[in-house]
């Protein structure tokens, strides 16, 4: 069943769990996300980044997408992923997206504020439930230790931005990166606990992919609701298809060449779940 994010995540807090979030971008990896989310009776969100879709594969895989959570037995959300700018967050609620993350979190905090509010009035508008950036998660292998300790969440702009703006989950900026880290990460957990203390919109972790189990669990104990995972996924999704290579005769069937990296799929989504304690939870 379709549900947004501030639905999803409503319960999120109270009882200490989080609920995992996958970037896919075909039907086969929105699946294998979907699939296991029901075996384990967890809820789940399935996002999309617009980079890496091509406006007429995403006009043919959205209705697909939506048949597929109408029909299923958990809530599933269709999110947005780092929107760069309203005119994309507008369209991807043209599609039929129903939840989407405005990610104006490079601009000063007046200017976040204001382009966020514009979004935040008519997503509501529509339905549509609306997650921001406040502070700034970078780029693992781009950026350094000191980069991305200066991009930090400041908690004393936390509740002016939560209550201007009017988001429904707030990204916030605690040591995670995006894609591989060059070293070890050190989450910030004083610091999360500090904006946990100041607002009760749901809080969401960037970057969960590599980020230490032991870490992630401590962030969802101190207030995490939702965990992105996306070159986690990627990577099983190689790894299976280096199998199939190996493993396979050129004239295999698609269904055989598919089969190894789904597996993998599916396995790295059970995984997470767990971790995030999101299973039976439905």
């Amino acid at each position: 069943m379709l549900a947004n994010l501030k639905e999803i995540l409503s319960e999120t807090r109270k009882n200490k769990y989080a609920v995992p979030a996958f970037d896919v971008n075909n039907l086969e990896t929105f699946k294998a996300v979907v699939d296991i989310a029901e075996e384990e009776k967890s809820p789940v969100i399935a996002m999309v980044l617009d980079p890496d879709m091509k406006s007429c594969t995403l006009r043919y895989l959205v209705p697909m997408m939506k048949e597929v959570a109408a029909s299923s037995r958990i809530p599933v959300c269709i999110h947005l992923d780092h929107g760069a700018d309203i005119q994309t967050v507008a369209r991807y609620i043209s599609l039929g997206f129903n939840s989407v993350m405005l990610d104006a979190s490079t601009l000063s905090l007046s200017e976040n504020i204001r382009v966020t509010s514009q979004v935040v009035e008519f997503a509501h508008a529509a339905g549509i439930s609306v997650e921001a950036e406040l502070g700034h998660v970078g780029v693992g292998l781009s950026d350094s230790a000191e980069d991305i300790k200066g991009f930090f969440t400041v908690p004393s702009e936390v509740e002016e931005f939560v209550e201007k703006t009017g988001v429904d989950a707030l990204a916030v900026a605690i040591g995670t990166a995006h894609g591989p880290y060059r070293g070890q990460p050190r989450l910030d957990i004083d610091r999360l606990k500090d904006i946990v203390k100041i607002t009760d919109t749901p809080l969401v972790l960037h970057g969960g992919s590599l980020t230490p189990d032991d870490q992630v669990k401590e962030a969802i104990a101190a207030g995490i609701s939702k965990l992105n995972i996306a070159t986690e996924l990627r990577m099983a999704l190689f790894k299976g298809l280096k199998a199939a290579i190996s493993e396979l005769l050129e004239h295999a069937s698609l269904h055989e060449i598919y089969e190894k990296p789904m597996e993998m799929m599916k396995q790295l989504v059970r995984e997470k779940i767990h971790l995030c304690g999101s299973h039976n939870r439905a």
